[in-house]
């Protein structure tokens, strides 16, 4: 395949959204095409990411005339919509669409090239669909918006919860937005990305099936003919099963214990649902005779201590979050089950890298779970919100045989290697690279 001219669009390097573009930017990097990775602040080495600020990149002669009023129009913008009351559920980070964060002279010049093809990831605080728009009109490359959430397709929230604003067209109703005055900024926010995906024909790349559904009905992307669906990509090289006992002992687990992982950056989120997790842990609980109770322990990862830990029935430890990808590879291997509680998620990565460790999975049908998990196969699917269905999932991992976990475990492994991992994604990438 002919070496292919590549820019790829997020706000940051790290994090679970940053990290998962800048997969994408190594494996198309390996793959010998020519990558740019541009963000807003670089933290990592690798020497195809790029960073860019507008107020700080120098622009000559006319662009700069024209750079200094459209720094004049954001502060205006930005100070009109600054006392905005947002309910936080919903994750409103990008309430402007208007402004020009980019100068595609400038940002040629630093990246060394003009793209062919453009992947945008979580711009938030950064770049907006007019940047994007500028970007293909000044340089004629194919857009593709990667849906590590909800923002490419909504009038500025991430997650839409039950608002069905982005299949409509998002309007004066705005749930996100509290204070009336502003409530048109929605409205104006998804016509004009609206607007702009159409001029720029921009398309939709899915992180998971549950936003590839969401991408489906959504107003903005739902004549597109094909959906593409990374399925959080995974290193299959690092996220693997070795030896269960030997990760047992690298963090001092017990060999004969049942460890229940659970986790995320931030437990007290609500979208996390761990409300329900801990209502089914108590379901659980009482489903269990004394013996087996005291061989059950749940681990929780978080970078916060969760409010709701002390209130968990069964003997439990808090563990630091763990960012090295190699002792994480560790953690899902030394566990025996992965429960992830999300009520509104387009990931979370975890569930994935779990599976590609061998560990089986036990979730609300929601994310990456909707199509990742599968019961009597590689773990459980529950009813979203069902506590009840969670426990029973959880149980049913528990009372596995050991061949029966075995066969869970294989499968899991299958899974990933079939519908997530880096040769998948490649098979994905080349597809529409080559459209």
């Amino acid at each position: 395949m002919s070496q292919k001219k590549i820019l790829l669009l997020v706000t940051q390097d790290h994090g679970g959204a940053g990290e998962g573009i800048l997969k994408i930017a190594r494996l198309l990097d390996r793959e010998g095409h020519k990558v740019a990775l541009l963000v807003k602040n670089k933290t990592k080495i690798d020497n195809f990411i790029f960073e860019y600020n507008h107020k700080k990149t120098p622009i000559t002669g006319l662009y700069n005339f024209l750079s200094n009023k459209i720094t004049k129009k954001i502060i205006k913008y930005k100070n009109k919509y600054s006392k905005i009351e947002l309910n936080e559920d919903y994750y409103f980070f990008s309430s402007d669409e208007k402004s020009i964060n980019i100068n595609t002279s400038a940002l040629y010049d630093l990246i060394g090239f003009t793209p062919e093809f453009v992947f945008s990831g979580w711009t938030a605080g950064f770049l907006n669909s007019s940047d994007l728009l500028l970007i293909q009109k000044s340089s004629n490359a194919v857009i593709h918006n990667i849906s590590v959430d909800m923002n490419h397709f909504t009038g500025g929230c991430h997650y839409a919860w039950d608002c069905r604003g982005f299949t409509d067209g998002c309007d004066t109703n705005c749930p996100a937005i509290l204070t009336k005055t502003h409530k048109k900024l929605a409205e104006k926010n998804f016509n004009l990305k609206f607007k702009n995906a159409k001029s720029g024909n921009f398309k939709i790349i899915c992180g998971s099936g549950w936003t590839l559904k969401q991408a489906q009905n959504s107003k903005i992307y739902k004549n597109q003919n094909y959906f593409p669906n990374i399925n959080s990509l995974i290193d299959t090289n690092v996220m693997k099963l070795d030896d269960k006992n030997v990760a047992k002992k690298h963090f001092g687990l017990e060999k004969d214990k049942f460890y229940i992982l659970m986790g995320c950056q931030n437990g007290n989120e609500k979208r996390k649902g761990f409300e329900y997790l801990l209502k089914s842990l108590n379901i659980f609980y009482k489903e269990l005779n004394r013996e087996e109770i005291e061989k059950i322990i749940v681990l929780i990862v978080s970078k916060n201590q969760v409010n709701s830990f002390n209130e968990i029935p069964f003997n439990k430890k808090h563990l630091d979050f763990v960012d090295d990808y190699s002792k994480l590879s560790l953690l899902y291997q030394a566990v025996n089950v992965f429960v992830n509680s999300s009520i509104e998620d387009s990931g979370p990565m975890m569930v994935s890298e779990s599976l590609s460790c061998g560990t089986p999975v036990v979730g609300f049908d929601m994310g990456v779970v909707n199509n990742m998990v599968i019961n009597g196969y590689n773990g459980y699917k529950a009813e979203l919100f069902n506590s009840n269905d969670l426990a029973i999932g959880i149980k049913t991992i528990f009372d596995l045989t050991s061949s029966e976990y075995k066969s869970y475990s294989i499968n899991s492994i299958n899974q990933i290697k079939e519908f997530s991992s880096f040769e998948y994604g490649m098979q994905v990438f080349n597809k529409i690279l080559n459209e």
